[in-house]
């Protein structure tokens, strides 16, 4: 390289950052495997997109191809390939996947990144609270969080 720029192949990570996500990765792999839910990896590009009129899917062309649309979308969510598995007899499952949004882009916000989403087959909302409490307790080493209803946390934050 020929330019005073030639460094910036570097990360923009810290080495202590990607332990510290790593390790988090880690620690929501173990959470889920030990009550038996299955990872799964779904398609990130996909025909289809979401129909959230609030989120912004990225589009992806590829150009004319045999039996596949020239325009695919980079999926914001793995919501909808989850549910595909879970209707054809899935059971429990998770997913760490990176995700796109459309102009998602500030200081706490990134057009790529990674979600975890999960599915607990028969599971009612009081246990879906109790497993993400679990989950935040797991990751964050806190006490349970505490269950709010939407009016509640309403009347408390807003008046």
């Amino acid at each position: 390289m020929t330019n005073d720029d030639s460094a910036d192949f570097r990360p923009t990570a810290a080495w202590d950052r990607l332990r510290l996500r790593a390790g988090l990765l880690r620690k929501v792999r173990e959470f889920f495997e030990a009550r038996e839910f299955l990872e799964v990896e779904t398609p990130v590009l996909s025909a289809d997109t979401v129909i959230d009129r609030h989120l912004d899917p990225l589009a992806v062309d590829i150009g004319p191809s045999a039996g596949v649309p020239s325009r695919l979308w980079m999926q914001t969510s793995p919501e909808f390939a989850m549910k595909r598995l879970l209707a054809a007899g899935a059971p429990s499952i998770y997913q760490i996947s990176r995700v796109f949004r459309r102009g998602e882009l500030g200081p706490l916000h990134n057009p790529e990144f990674t979600m975890v989403e999960w599915y607990q087959v028969g599971a009612g909302p009081e246990e879906g609270m109790r497993l993400l409490s679990d989950l935040g307790e797991s990751l964050l080493g806190r006490g349970p969080a505490e269950p709010v209803s939407y009016a509640e946390a309403f009347r408390r934050h807003v008046g």
